[in-house]
């Protein structure tokens, strides 16, 4: 714009200045001129270019706030979210904490009952294995008494007693119900371990094949057992002072056969003397 100005004023003090001015001094003023005006348009044209970038300038600042704006909303929005979060976060962690805490009450109390019970446990096992040296030493002990020879078996019961099973030849006179001198030779054992073990008890069990004998008096196999069984006791606390308190006598009659009674053989067999030997067994305590 200055240069318009400045051209003009030349224009006029040229017009002023009329045929006065040279030819020489008129051209370089034209010249002077027509440069002033390119120049003016190269200036008006860089004018409007800045213009033209100004506003793409202001409206890229435009669009930037508008981001910068939507950005710190979303900041926020995340803000408010991470301070949700970790107040939720402190309440599961609380309640995770007294869950953990009530777990490992329970874990405690599981644990002592757990040991308490390995500890009953152990209690007994030893008991038992006491129980079962203590069986095994009374079979060993009667087993070497009775010897190899006289024909009696010994053997552990699964209810924890020891029977001796008494050969009924040996046992029993022909008349089948009074003990033979035999007998009496073979029952010196058991009396013997009897006085040394005033703790045991014993049951001596009678049973009979389904032939009665000759004996008028008995009923039927029930008394014959019975006699039978209470014969042998009498012996042993006669001759024998075994105390009367350890012993039982039982009957079983011909009830309980271990094989048929068709035969001579299989009558034998089943006419036989059971003695059951309840030895004095430590307690195994009762599970908790």
């Amino acid at each position: 714009m200055r240069y318009l100005q400045l051209s003009l004023m030349l224009f006029i003090l040229s017009a002023l200045a009329g045929a006065c001015v040279k030819p020489k001094i008129y051209r370089a003023e034209i010249a002077a001129r027509s440069q002033a005006e390119g120049r003016e348009k190269v200036l008006l044209q860089e004018l409007i270019q800045r213009r033209e970038e100004s506003a793409n300038l202001i409206k890229q600042v435009g669009d930037l706030n508008r981001t910068i704006g939507s950005q710190n909303e979303e900041m926020n929005d995340l803000r408010a979210e991470l301070n949700n979060r970790t107040k939720q976060m402190g309440e599961s962690s609380s309640k995770l904490s007294g869950q953990l805490s009530q777990l490992e009450n329970e874990l405690a109390a599981k644990n002592s009952l757990l040991d308490q019970r390995t500890a009953t446990l152990q209690k007994v096992q030893t008991a038992q294995k006491e129980r079962r040296r203590r069986l095994n030493e009374l079979k060993t002990k009667l087993t070497q008494a009775f010897g190899a020879s006289s024909g009696v078996q010994v053997d552990i019961t699964p209810d924890e007693a020891v029977s001796v099973s008494l050969p009924d030849k040996t046992l029993f006179n022909t008349d089948a119900t009074t003990v033979s001198a035999s007998g009496k030779t073979m029952l010196k054992p058991l009396a013997d371990l009897l006085g040394e073990h005033p703790e045991y008890d014993v049951e001596i069990i009678a049973y009979t094949d389904n032939s009665l004998p000759k004996d008028k008096s008995l009923k039927d196999t029930w008394d014959w057992s019975l006699l039978r069984a209470t014969n042998i006791v009498r012996l042993m606390i006669r001759d024998y002072n075994t105390n009367a308190n350890q012993l039982t006598p039982i009957g079983r009659g011909e009830f309980y056969p271990v094989t048929s009674n068709a035969t001579p053989e299989g009558r034998l067999a089943n006419r036989r003397t059971i003695v059951l030997i309840h030895p004095a067994l430590p307690a195994v305590p009762a599970a908790e």
